[in-house]
């Protein structure tokens, strides 16, 4: 068989997988840089306030090819120091004006990638999950969803499966040995395939918990929302079926919509209790332990009126016990110590407690929190 009787030559063949190689190295290079600036990308102000459809820049270096030269003086050019109109100029340009001081370093190739959100939050919550998930515990209006189960030869671009497609092409070429054929045929991708099947997650409510006294300062009002934006984001995407319910509280607790939550201002004093009691009568009245995995977060600047701590501890400690998780969150702008309530949820079993000082917290509290398994041990060593 010559090389016409092939459905594409080595030529285009090779074209076509380089396509597919460069934009799976370009998609790998953004993820890379997405992941080693999750922590600023999590705490970004304007992401907080997004409707979910902003295009955000993400710095990359630039991914160099063999085939393609950036620099036509085939050197990199660097900044000089120019004072009082004397010096060396860049190279192949003309010198700055008197008295501009110029870099001394060589410059990196870096590119803005514009990602949406939905790219970023993808990368972000790859690793994250709810943790001790009981998949027996279903809700009412579970249905069905499309997963990857297999490979097609056939398929969408964007889901392109490498390793499949690599051992189809070695299989082919095992199969006709001596014959010089294409590295890569058309025959050879693989791409994934999504069957309709039962979602697994079985059902749940996650409870988010919310000071808003006149304590919680600018700061700590921006740190305990963005923790909340990112759950709720991070829920809705990866478990459409949880429910949640946000709770507002200063001495008195109360239930409010999605958009109060976010928009609240503060005012009063604190009462902690107040919102665990309104957390556990909300689990008792609508959310039965056997039907729904179960998770409460609370985060506070930690000043509660003190003659309501040992209450707050008593009932708080009780809300641990009847649920999945209960995650304390206490927000400090300066090194003060942490809260008598802290100090005695963090004894607490089934209690997981967080202490963030800086906007980074956020997604360390988020990586904290949303484990494969449960927790409940202290993380402020790492925030």
């Amino acid at each position: 068989m010559n090389n016409s009787s092939y459905s594409i030559g080595w030529g285009e063949s090779f074209q076509f997988h380089s396509v597919y190689a460069d934009q799976w190295r370009h998609d790998q290079k953004v993820r890379e840089a997405v992941k080693a600036n999750l922590a600023d990308l999590v705490s970004e102000e304007h992401i907080a306030v997004s409707d979910g459809r902003r295009i955000i820049n993400v710095p990359l270096p630039l991914l160099k090819e063999f085939r393609i030269s950036f620099d036509r003086q085939q050197a990199q050019s660097v900044g000089q120091a120019v004072v009082g109109g004397e010096g060396e100029g860049t190279a192949g340009a003309s010198a700055p004006a008197a008295g501009v001081l110029g870099g001394a370093e060589p410059g990196l190739d870096v590119e803005d990638a514009a990602i949406t959100l939905e790219e970023a939050a993808d990368i972000v919550f790859e690793r994250l999950g709810l943790p001790d998930l009981d998949p027996q515990k279903h809700s009412a209006g579970n249905g069905y969803e499309d997963r990857p189960e297999s490979w097609a030869p056939h398929g969408l671009k964007s889901r392109w499966v490498r390793r499949p497609t690599v051992r189809e092409s070695l299989k082919r070429q095992a199969l006709a040995p001596g014959r010089q054929g294409p590295a890569l045929a058309a025959g050879d991708f693989r791409y994934w395939r999504y069957d309709l099947k039962p979602q697994e997650e079985g059902g749940a409510v996650v409870l988010a918990m919310m000071d808003t006294s006149g304590s919680m300062g600018t700061f700590e009002k921006y740190l305990a929302k963005s923790f909340f934006f990112w759950t709720v984001e991070f829920l809705r995407r990866n478990y459409p079926r949880v429910e949640i319910v946000f709770l507002a509280h200063d001495v008195r607790a109360r239930e409010v919509d999605e958009e109060s939550f976010f928009r609240r201002g503060s005012s009063g004093g604190t009462v902690s209790s107040s919102v665990y009691r309104l957390a556990l009568d909300i689990l008792g009245e609508r959310y039965p332990q056997d039907r729904f995995n179960r998770y409460a977060f609370h985060f506070t600047d930690g000043g509660n009126l003190t003659s309501d701590n040992a209450l707050a501890v008593e009932i708080g400690t009780v809300l641990a016990h009847e649920t999945n998780l209960f995650g304390y969150g206490e927000i400090h702008d300066t090194d003060r110590n942490p809260s008598p309530l802290y100090q005695a949820f963090r004894e607490s079993e089934g209690t997981g407690v967080t202490l963030l000082r800086r906007k980074e917290d956020i997604f360390r509290a988020l990586e904290y929190y949303f484990t494969a398994k449960g927790n409940g041990h202290d993380h402020s060593q790492h925030a």
